[in-house]
């Protein structure tokens, strides 16, 4: 079985996969914009997963020691860091990993890729999908959460609804990049039949900079019978970024600006007649 996968960061979350992160920063050594896109291949033949991550450097200024990593049934697989990505330049990161010991079904897959601007400054993006293994299943569960700004800390809920009328196991993760953390990122629920619960994940801001977007997933997963089943699903996280005191009082001005504007108007008026 073969998948392809793109997915950009404006669109919501699909099967397919593509993570566009945009950072801006400033200095006197160093100003532009690094954008940084992933595009993932997933390949099952047989017990062999195969993963190409290619990367693409879509900003203005190059991105620095470059590292892609799978993390994948438990495991994070490596690869060797490029030392730079120039303005336009693509490199493909690849992976293999043998499945053994699990059961058919589909499962989830998350892509991180590590890098740093010319300041050393560390960043990092994530873009999840899923792939299937002998064969193709289906998750029944309906998930609901929504994006948040944060200064240093704060919640990401979920909403999960079994609609079927089995109860199930289902193992609750949430994955983040590494800027954010989270003191308990995995919960295991019992999800009754046609019941829901709401789940609150307490995550902190380690090193993600003012006014810089990420995507976070949820990857649920559950055995029922003889099969495997998973779900991704994704919430975005901004920091908050202080406004400046003109900032804040902008529409004020704009008011007294305008209000300017029509007295002077009415005072010519009364000068005309």
């Amino acid at each position: 079985m073969k998948v392809r996968s793109q997915r950009d960061l404006v669109l919501p979350f699909t099967s397919v996969l593509c993570v566009l992160f945009l950072f801006e920063y400033g200095s006197p050594a160093v100003a532009g914009l690094l954008s940084i896109q992933t595009r993932t291949e997933v390949t099952v033949t047989g017990n062999l997963l195969q993963v190409i991550v290619n990367v693409t450097n879509k900003g203005n200024v190059p991105a620095y020691d470059v590292q892609a990593l799978l993390l994948l049934l438990g495991d994070t697989i490596s690869t060797s860091p490029a030392p730079i990505l120039e303005v336009n330049e693509s490199i493909p990161f690849r992976f293999k990993k043998k499945l053994k010991g699990i059961k058919k079904g589909r499962y989830p897959v998350i892509v991180q890729v590590n890098f740093h601007d010319a300041n050393q400054y560390p960043f990092s993006s994530l873009s999840g999908s899923t792939f299937c293994y002998k064969e193709d299943t289906s998750p029944d569960l309906i998930c609901q959460t929504k994006d948040i700004t944060i200064r240093k800390e704060g919640e990401l809920a979920l909403s999960v609804k079994n609609p079927g009328y089995e109860s199930r196991a289902v193992r609750v993760r949430i994955v983040l990049p590494r800027e954010f953390s989270s003191p308990k990122p995995e919960i295991n629920i019992k999800l009754g039949a046609r019941r829901e619960e709401r789940i609150v994940f307490p995550i902190s801001n380690f090193s993600a900079l003012p006014g810089a977007t990420y995507p976070v997933f949820f990857s649920l997963e559950y055995d029922l019978h003889d099969s495997h089943y998973s779900l991704l699903t994704r919430a975005v996280v901004k920091t908050w970024i202080k406004e400046n005191w003109f900032s804040r009082t902008q529409w004020l001005w704009i008011g007294i600006g305008v209000l300017a504007g029509l007295i002077l108007v009415f005072y010519q008026f009364r000068r005309s007649r």
